[in-house]
């Protein structure tokens, strides 16, 4: 079995995953960005937050594309095109004067740069890390809860002191400095690779009976069952949490009246809770299975939905916030190692960048719920119900995943 080369670290290739994600993830300051920008150019905020449904949709596409090149040939060129790619996005979005113009740098130029570099680092980190399983995912995707936690609060005094065209140009200039200074250490792991003293247990969703592991190809993934109800698990369980990616701020400035600056601040206490989630249910996968993990972040967001309908004081809300954060945390641990888990590791590059166009989905729903009942009932109460049945629906599905899988179980041991 291959060892590990000398001359990579795999916790150098962990640190450079990890600032890249850290940088890729800023879009969940998106909403400390939406009064500035909408009131600057008298757009509307539906308008506004559909240039995030088409980043995130971009962004998954040009995923596919890239997680196909990751599997092949590696990602380090990815870095450095997607990181000059991304940081120009974000700079000249600080000179549009118009809407189209906006989801040219924001959504295709911005999302174009970070599809290509997100899942690719995260899947390269993870095949150095066939030991640590849910740890090293949540590990991971902390630093998409610690990016906007330490950016959310950064934007604001920005956006204060130099105005928003400014805030986005030194953003896109940092962005970029970060990303190509640590791009070049994304180099994948030997075929097969162990390390060192690592015996796996092959007794896996994505292993036949008799112990080896099935690596599907993407045609063939999609010829299975299980992806397709993965695929609508994700939709629905993301919904909410991308909800209140686009929409944090604006929520709380309306729904408890603070200001944009306390509005940022929530946007922080999101995205702290969101990092101890990633931690958190990187342990709770570990210990307790994958499926188990998953209805523990759906039954919370559903929980947290309910109580948002009924929150009226700023203790109140931050405590809905907190809870929604976290288990929107734990969801997007589970499904990198469930997807390698469900249809090996081989090709997980593409397979898992196919699963996440899911993501997406969740992505245009969310804001389109919040939007659209914001601007015809004149308060969110609807948006949160609406989500919270798309999340029951996203428990349903696992249900059926787990009597599927049991199925088989008892099929293979006759």
């Amino acid at each position: 079995m291959s060892s590990q080369p000398k001359q990579f670290n795999r916790w150098a290739v962990f640190a450079a995953a990890w600032i890249i994600i850290f940088c890729v993830s800023s879009v969940a300051i998106y909403s400390v960005f939406s009064d500035p920008m909408t009131k600057a150019h008298g757009w509307a905020t539906s308008d506004y937050n559909l240039a995030y449904s088409l980043y995130t949709l971009i962004f998954a596409l040009i995923a596919i594309y890239a997680g196909g090149i990751t599997d092949k040939y590696g990602a380090r060129v990815l870095m450095y095109v997607g990181g000059v790619l991304f940081g120009l996005g974000w700079f000249l979005t600080g000179y549009v004067q118009s809407i189209p113009m906006f989801y040219v740098t924001f959504s295709l130029i911005a999302g174009g740069g970070a599809g290509l570099m997100y899942n690719s680092a995260l899947v390269t980190a993870v095949r150095w890390f066939p030991d640590k399983g849910g740890k090293i995912s949540g590990l991971l995707l902390s630093s998409a809860a610690i990016g906007p936690f330490i950016l959310s609060p950064v934007s604001a005094t920005l956006i204060e002191r130099m105005g928003v065209v400014s805030s986005y140009q030194i953003l896109g200039i940092f962005y970029t400095i970060a990303i190509l200074l640590t791009g070049w250490l994304l180099v994948s792991p030997p075929a097969d690779y162990r390390p060192k003293g690592w015996n796996p247990d092959q007794s896996t969703s994505g292993s036949t009976s008799t112990g080896t592991v099935m690596n599907y190809n993407w045609k063939e993934m999609l010829k299975s069952p299980l992806f397709y109800l993965l695929f609508l698990t994700l939709v629905s369980a993301s919904t909410a949490g991308t909800m209140m990616v686009s929409s944090a701020s604006i929520i709380a400035q309306d729904q408890i009246g603070l200001t944009a600056a306390a509005g940022a601040i929530i946007v922080s206490i999101s995205t702290l809770a969101n990092f101890v989630g990633r931690l958190s249910f990187g342990v709770i996968y570990d210990k307790f299975g994958d499926y188990a993990a998953l209805l523990v972040s759906l039954l919370m967001t559903i929980a947290a939905l309910l109580l948002m309908t009924v929150a009226k004081d700023y203790t109140f809300f931050a405590i809905c916030i907190i809870l929604l954060g976290f288990s929107f945390g734990g969801l997007l641990v589970v499904f990198p190692p469930l997807t390698s888990k469900s249809f090996g590791p081989k090709n997980l590059g593409i397979n898992y960048a196919i699963v996440f166009v899911g993501y997406s989905g969740g992505s245009f729903v969310g804001p389109r719920i919040a939007s659209y009942y914001k601007e015809t009932t004149g308060a969110f109460t609807s948006a949160y119900v609406s989500a919270a049945v798309l999340t029951a629906i996203g428990i349903m599905l696992v249900g059926v995943i787990m009597y599927m899988n049991k199925k088989r179980l008892e099929k293979s041991a006759i």
